[in-house]
C-alpha cells in the first residue's frame, strides 16, 4: 500500500480505515515508511571516521557527547545548593522526563516529515535544508510560535557556546593562575572561532565525538578516585539547601545537564533512520549517569564547605598531574561541544543571510559574526555558574519540556490525528497516559522551571555583576589561587 499521511483526515474516511487496519494487523508503520524515503536518499553519503555518517552509532555518539560536557564540572556545586536528599532524586527525575520529551520529539519530527512528503515539499538529496527545532514546531503548530522557538533556541544555543568558552578559559587559569581568565577567553575565543567554526554539519563529527568522549570518561573516573581519596563523610549527607533561591539554581544545573534537546532535530534529521532515534537515545544516559551522577555525590560528600564555594569542581580537588590531564582533556572536549550547539545557530544564521545552500567556501565564513558574538558575551559576562543556571532555567525548561508537551499536546488534540500519528505512545495506558503526562510536565516546567527558576537565576547573576562588575578581569579568582596555593 502506497504511503499516505493522514494524521489530519477524517477517520471514517475508507482510507484512514484501511490504513489503521492495515497498521493494526502488523504491516509497516508509517515512520518506517518515512525512515526508506529518506533512507534511500541518503544511500550515496560517504560514510567515514571523520564524516559523512548518519547510523544509530553517529547519534548515540552526539548524543552523548552533547548531553553532558562542561556541565559536569558543575553538578557537584548543584549538588551542593539542593543538598543530596533533594538533589539524587531530581537529577533521576529530570533525566527521566528528558528520555520522554525526546520521544516527543521524535514523534513530531516523523509528523513534520510526514505532512511535508504528502505535500510534496520535503526536500531530499545532498543539498537538503537542515531540518531544525523552529521548522518542526513552526510548521505543525504556529508560524508565530515558530518563531518564537526559534529565539528561544537561538538564546539556549548561545548559551550553551558562551558556557564552553567560560569553561575553557577557567579550566586554564586552574592550570596556569599568572594568565587572567579574561585572556584565556580572549585567546581561545579567537581559536575557536578560526577553528570550530569551519565543521560543515553533524555528519562530520564523528571522530571528534569519539575524542570528547574519553574526555569526559576520564574526568569523571578521576573525581570519583579523588573523592574516595579525600575521605567520605556520611554528615554531608543530611546537609540541605540553605535557601530557595539555592535549591531552584541547583535544580537549574540539573535541567541545564540533562535537557540538551536544542540540537535534537539536526540529529535526527542526520540518521539514515530518523524514527529509531528515541530507542538509540536512552542508551546515551548510561553513559551521561556515569559521568554525572557518581562524582556530583561523591564529591559532596567528600568535601561539602568547598564543594559549595566554588561553581567549578577544579576548585575542590587537590593539585596534580592527574587533574591537570583531566582539565586538557575537558578543553578538547569543550571544543567539540561548542561546535555541537553552535552549529544549529550556524544553520539559522545561513538561512538568514541566504548562504545555507551555497558552497562551503561561502558558506563557512560567513558564520563568523556569530562566533564573534559568543565570544563576546563571554567576556561580558564569564560568570560560570550563572550562566549554567540561565541555560537551564530559561532555554533548557522550554526546549526540552516546554515546547516539547504543548506541542504534542496541540498536534495530536483530536481523536484523528492520534488514530493516524505516525509514531505510536509508548508507555502503558497509551495516548491517555501520554497526554496527561505532558499536561503535568508543561504545567510542572512553566512555573517552577522557568518562572521560579529565572527568578532565581536572574537574582544570582545581579549580585554577580554588582560584586566583578561585567567585563570580569577574573571571576572568582582569588579563591582559586587561595585553593591552589592550599592543595599545590
Amino acid at each position: 500500500m502506497p504511503y499516505k499521511d493522514l494524521s489530519l483526515a477524517n477517520p471514517m474516511d475508507p482510507v484512514v480505515r484501511e490504513d489503521s487496519a492495515s497498521r493494526a494487523a502488523g504491516h509497516v508503520p508509517s515512520a518506517d515508511l518515512v525512515d526508506d524515503k529518506i533512507g534511500s536518499e541518503q544511500k550515496g553519503v560517504t560514510k567515514g571516521w571523520g564524516g559523512g555518517a548518519g547510523s544509530w552509532f553517529d547519534a548515540w555518539l552526539t548524543s552523548a557527547a552533547a548531553q553532558i560536557g562542561q556541565v559536569m564540572l558543575a553538578l557537584p556545586n548543584a549538588v551542593a545548593l539542593t543538598g543530596l536528599r533533594a538533589g539524587v532524586p531530581l537529577l533521576f527525575m529530570y533525566s527521566l522526563f528528558s528520555i520522554f520529551t525526546i520521544h516527543l520529539l521524535n514523534a513530531l519530527y516523523c509528523e513534520y516529515k510526514a505532512r511535508k512528503i504528502k505535500a510534496g515539499t520535503w526536500e531530499g538529496g545532498h543539498n537538503k535544508k537542515a531540518t531544525q527545532y523552529f521548522n518542526v514546531i513552526g510548521y505543525l503548530v504556529n508560524r508565530w510560535v515558530g518563531y518564537f522557538v526559534m529565539l528561544i533556541t537561538i538564546i539556549s544555543l548561545c548559551s550553551t557556546g558562551i558556557a564552553q568558552v567560560v569553561a575553557i578559559s577557567t579550566g586554564l587559569y586552574y592550570m596556569d593562575i599568572h594568565i587572567s581568565k579574561r585572556i584565556w577567553t580572549i585567546i581561545f575565543g579567537a581559536v575557536l572561532t578560526c577553528t570550530m567554526t569551519f565543521i560543515p554539519s553533524f555528519r562530520h563529527f564523528r571522530i571528534y565525538n569519539i575524542i570528547s568522549l574519553t574526555g569526559t570518561a576520564y574526568t569523571a573516573l578521576y573525581l570519583i578516585i579523588t573523592a574516595c581519596k579525600l575521605g567520605l563523610k556520611s554528615s554531608s549527607a543530611h546537609v540541605g539547601p540553605t535557601s530557595m533561591e539555592n535549591l531552584f539554581l541547583g535544580a537549574n544545573v540539573f535541567m541545564n545537564a540533562f535537557g540538551g534537546h536544542t540540537l535534537s532535530f539536526e540529529v535526527i534529521d542526520a540518521m539514515y533512520a530518523p524514527s529509531r532515534y528515541d530507542h538509540v537515545y536512552p542508551f546515551s544516559y548510561l553513559y551521561t549517569y556515569f559521568v554525572s551522577v557518581p562524582h556530583s555525590i561523591l564529591i559532596q560528600l567528600a568535601a561539602p564547605t568547598a564543594n559549595k564555594t566554588y561553581g567549578n569542581v577544579y576548585g575542590v580537588v587537590p593539585v596534580n598531574a592527574a587533574r591537570d590531564v583531566s582539565i586538557i582533556l575537558m578543553v578538547i572536549h569543550q571544543f567539540v561541544a561548542y561546535a555541537l550547539y553552535v552549529t544549529p545557530v550556524f544553520f539559522m544564521w545561513e538561512k538568514l543571510v541566504r548562504t545555507h545552500t551555497k558552497s562551503y567556501w561561502i558558506r563557512l565564513p560567513s558564520r563568523i559574526p556569530v562566533s564573534l558574538f559568543i565570544w563576546f558575551i563571554a567576556l561580558l559576562i564569564p560568570f560560570y555558574n550563572t550562566i549554567n543556571a540561565i541555560m537551564g532555567s530559561f532555554g533548557n525548561s522550554f526546549t526540552a519540556f516546554v515546547f516539547p508537551t504543548g506541542a504534542y499536546l496541540w498536534v495530536y488534540r483530536t481523536a484523528a490525528a492520534r488514530a493516524n500519528a505516525p509514531k505510536q505512545p509508548f508507555l502503558p495506558g497509551g495516548w491517555t497516559t501520554h497526554m496527561c503526562l505532558c499536561s503535568f510536565l508543561f504545567v510542572w516546567f512553566a512555573v517552577f522551571g522557568v518562572g521560579f527558576g529565572m527568578w532565581a537565576s536572574i537574582t544570582n547573576l545581579v549580585q554577580n555583576v554588582s560584586t566583578y562588575s561585567v567585563f570580569a578581569e577574573c571571576y572568582q579568582c582569588a579563591g582559586i589561587v587561595k585553593t591552589n596555593k592550599i592543595n599545590g
